[in-house]
């Protein structure tokens, strides 16, 4: 096993690993490792073929998902990580979700603009956001870079009195070719692949990828456990990928700070098969899922909704009284088809009259529940994803679901589906034919295998916190067992961080590098 010395060496090049590089590298001297477990592809390797690059870009070749196989969990695996394979859908944190975090225990994440958390200069949440925001351009669509699909959308919402907005997004030049989710062949997609990660490497961080952690180390200095490096399998590099700077073996990376960013998943993961100490097992507990519902319509004339930028509107008209957003997103074919319902011939027939469906999805802001985890499973050497939607969340989603129908024929569908096979009530399926029948969506019961539920923004399995009977971390991402590791990723967050999480998670990796800067003797940097 060959050795390697850095200073600080960060897990994860996605929202939060490839900001915290670049921050780290801009603030600081220190010798910097970004560590990345899947490939380094670029705008040259995104071919725009569905299956091609969900076997390159995703976790598990976008096999990923819970353990009994229902729900698909999605997740970046290359440099970039999320960033690169997302939308482009840009929230900013929500301050009242930070200030509920605030109020049982969490520090610091000032939203006062002169605020200086820790006593370093100007470290607050609006001038970290600032910062995020004008690197990754995030911005409102033109009018004009609103599809048929999102305006029969925001159509269907006006005509019965539900708000709808546009969506932010973190783009610059895009052509609307729609194949966000497959890495953007043009660089429009302003995720960490083209902004902080190049630089990053501008200022001297190594990036290592192909590279599986397969464990931190730690070794005991008097009372204390402490985080000394960690040990790197990188394997070889796939064809397409750019070229790494480290040979296929196995390495020890020595560091005096280790920071995990390797998200809500395989972050709890990496510390379970590690033995981070877990006495109140809190480890992989309280996952999120941002779990989603899909609704499809079809239009007496062509729709095209896979046609120009993917998403521009959204409603968050119930985010507030009930937890769930209405969010505007159609897929190419392949993805189509596998959420599509029915079987065979009638999948078939469905997909026939591709270009004539549009559609939209409800997404829940599922509440953090401990049954929900994430699990290491040695014997697989991969993690277990177990969740089950709690009651009080179905009874949320079945209402999302009967609204959604009605948005549907409010937007002048012919006939509309819920990505079930469920009976509802007199209807054999969830297969609904005039605005009448929308009722019939609260009988769902959302049974595994029948009904599709979908995810993407996996959160909260290694919680910060000021109890260690309640979280794993504390409000500096240190984990409260190990001096010098922190988790900087979604995996952080206490719940939900209540929308679609990227410019959240980039904004607590700003916070996160500017502090760490601030208090480098706190880590004998």
């Amino acid at each position: 096993m060959q050795t390697l010395d850095a200073d600080i060496v960060i897990l994860g090049s996605g929202a939060a690993g490839g900001t915290l590089a670049a921050t780290l590298s801009e603030l600081t001297g220190a010798r910097i490792l970004l560590v990345e477990r899947g490939g380094h592809f670029g705008r040259e390797f995104f071919n725009q073929l569905e299956w091609d690059m969900s076997q390159a870009l995703y976790a598990e070749k976008g096999t990923r998902s819970t353990a009994d196989g229902a729900i698909p969990v999605r997740g970046g695996e290359c440099v970039g990580g999320g960033t690169t394979v997302n939308v482009a859908l840009s929230f900013n944190p929500i301050e009242r979700i930070w200030r509920g975090w605030q109020g049982s225990g969490l520090e610091g994440f000032s939203f006062d603009a002169a605020a200086s958390d820790y006593g370093i200069d100007h470290l607050n949440v609006p001038r970290c956001l600032a910062e995020v925001r004008g690197r990754t351009n995030v911005h409102f669509p033109a009018d004009s870079e609103v599809n048929r699909n999102n305006a029969r959308f925001a159509k269907g919402c006006a005509a019965l009195g539900i708000r709808a907005s546009r969506f932010e997004l973190n783009m610059r030049g895009c052509i609307g070719c729609g194949f966000c989710s497959s890495g953007c062949a043009y660089d429009a997609k302003r995720g960490t692949l083209v902004t902080f990660i190049p630089d990053a490497i501008e200022r001297g961080v190594r990036l290592v990828h192909h590279a599986y952690a397969e464990r931190v180390e730690y070794e005991s200095r008097g009372a204390s456990l402490v985080a000394t490096g960690v040990v790197v399998t990188v394997r070889p590099t796939q064809p397409g990928s750019r070229p790494n700077s480290l040979e296929p073996g196995t390495y020890r990376i020595r560091a005096k700070l280790v920071i995990v960013s390797a998200g809500a998943i395989e972050t709890p993961a990496l510390l379970l098969r590690s033995k981070h100490p877990d006495p109140y097992e809190r480890l992989g507990r309280g996952l999120v899922l941002h779990t989603s519902l899909p609704f499809i319509g079809r239009a007496p004339s062509e729709v095209a909704g896979h046609q120009g930028v993917e998403g521009t509107m959204y409603s968050d008209h119930f985010a507030e009284s009930d937890g769930f957003f209405f969010e505007c997103l159609f897929g190419h074919p392949l993805y189509g088809a596998a959420v599509l319902p029915g079987f065979g011939r009638e999948n078939f027939d469905l997909m026939l009259s591709f270009r004539r469906l549009f559609g939209f999805g409800a997404m829940l802001v599922d509440e953090s529940a401990d049954d929900n985890r994430v699990e290491w499973d040695a014997l697989a050497g991969k993690p277990r994803i177990v969740y089950r939607l709690t009651a009080s969340d179905a009874v949320r989603l079945r209402k999302a679901a009967r609204i959604g129908m009605e948005v549907l024929f409010a937007a002048g569908a012919e006939e509309a589906w819920i990505a079930s096979e469920e009976p509802l009530g007199p209807l054999p399926t969830a297969h609904f034919r005039d605005a009448s029948e929308a009722k019939y969506a609260e009988l769902l019961r959302f049974t595994p295998h029948r009904t599709t539920i979908t995810s993407a923004h996996a959160q909260a399995t290694t919680k910060m916190g000021t109890d260690p009977r309640r979280s794993t971390l504390n409000s500096r991402g240190e984990t409260h067992a190990v001096r010098n590791l922190v988790v900087c990723d979604s995996s952080a967050f206490p719940a939900s961080c209540g929308a679609n999480p990227m410019i959240s998670i980039m904004t607590m990796a700003r916070y996160q590098g500017r502090r760490i800067a601030g208090e480098a003797a706190r880590y004998g940097l």
